[in-house]
């Protein structure tokens, strides 16, 4: 018997009263191309062979710090999501009304728009979008994965603008999380359990819930907004949502296997460092939303003030051999670069257009600068990859140093 949701959901991106027509099944489609470049307002990109401090164009945002403005993409949809292409040419955008476009990091430039008949028909907001790991084993393949809060889980083939197959999910799926070595990803929503699919045979493996006992927490009683799967392991991830307990998966058990309490996630705001060893949790909440726990008993190693200037975190991620952290919510509506050793903010951009919902990692393409022998602290602001970020109708695109 399914697990029913103990507590009262709120309000989420609102969906289409004819998506409530579905059920599970995996289909065929094709798409045609229909780029409507009059939804697309002003595109400003500095190039990346001459990078220089831009001027803000938005006489509204607060900069602080080594904060170089690469470009701006000004929409009139509401963005949910961004994600980089495997080859890192393109950044595909989730739109409020289910169209996903990708667009040249060159030039700005709409190169693809992928839509298709069942989502003109059932329209609902694009709630993820993700992309294979790349590996030996795993090459680039041209492929992005994306949900729909109808329900819809989608695989395009965007160089040909074709939906090689779709899944559709009897509830409002929320995201969706690839396994960083195996051909298989898993998808989340707001009836607290999640899917494990094989992507090469599109099959459904199992699903990850509460056992309902009484007393026992093993499982998610509400909506999940995030997951992750650890670095290190074939079997193990970690999801969270709006019970305000992180869960700590294990695929060869039936039901969950450690816990911790007091995270409220509204977003993809869950990470693990690269030994697998850490976790860190950004919260939507009006204290301790910058946290990192054990992974392996779940206790609490250090909760992160950086600044004065609190935010509700919807994401954040660690970036990759650094002690930096990028995380981005609402209450300011700030994007910022935080070290979790020194407790400080490096970098923020402030008062944006819109709440922080989504940011990607780009490649670094900056040279590294010569540290001189005087400077007692290394700063490691240069080895930021560039960030994507989508607030309200805007794309965003910094790098940092």
């Amino acid at each position: 018997m399914d697990p029913q949701r103990k507590v009262a959901a709120g309000p989420v991106a609102p969906s289409s009263l004819k998506s409530a027509r579905k059920s599970f099944a995996v289909t065929n489609a094709f798409v045609r191309r229909e780029d409507k470049k009059g939804e697309i307002l002003t595109v400003h990109t500095s190039t990346p062979n001459v990078e220089h401090r831009s001027f803000h164009a938005d006489q509204c945002q607060l900069y602080q710090g080594d904060v170089n403005l690469l470009s701006i993409i000004n929409t009139n949809k509401d963005i949910m999501c961004c994600k980089y292409t495997e080859d890192v040419n393109d950044i595909a955008l989730g739109f409020s009304d289910g169209t996903v476009r990708l667009f040249d990091c060159n030039n700005g430039n709409c190169s693809h728009t992928l839509v298709d008949d069942e989502c003109r028909t059932y329209p609902g907001p694009v709630t993820g979008i993700k992309h294979r790991p790349v590996s030996k084993s795993h090459p680039v393949t041209n492929t992005l994965l994306t949900s729909y809060v109808n329900g819809y889980v989608k695989c395009w083939k965007y160089n040909y603008h074709q939906c090689l197959y779709t899944i559709r999910e009897k509830r409002q799926t929320l995201g969706l999380c690839y396994h960083p070595r195996h051909s298989k990803f898993v998808t989340y929503g707001d009836d607290a359990i999640l899917n494990m699919y094989d992507d090469e045979t599109q099959t459904q493996e199992r699903a990850f819930h509460s056992s309902g006992k009484r007393g026992t927490i093993d499982g998610h009683q509400s909506r999940i907004f995030a997951c992750t799967f650890n670095p290190r392991s074939n079997h193990e991830l970690v999801s969270g949502g709006w019970d305000d307990v992180v869960i700590c998966w294990d695929a060869r058990q039936p039901f969950a296997t450690r816990y911790f309490v007091g995270v409220h996630m509204c977003g993809e705001g869950l990470d693990f460092d690269k030994p697998g060893k850490q976790i860190l949790t950004c919260s939507w909440q009006d204290n301790d939303t910058i946290q990192i726990w054990d992974y392996g008993s779940c206790k609490l190693i250090d909760t992160i003030v950086p600044d004065g200037h609190p935010s509700k975190l919807y994401c954040g991620k660690f970036v990759p051999n650094t002690n930096l952290i990028v995380c981005g919510g609402s209450d300011g509506n700030m994007l910022r670069v935080v070290d979790y050793n020194l407790k400080l903010t490096e970098c923020s951009i402030r008062y944006n257009p819109g709440a922080i919902y989504a940011f990607d990692y780009g490649t670094v393409r900056r040279k590294i600068k010569k540290v001189p022998d005087t400077y007692k602290r290394v700063n490691e602001l240069h080895t930021v990859p560039r960030v994507a970020f989508v607030s309200g109708k805007k794309l965003q695109i910094v790098d940092f140093g």
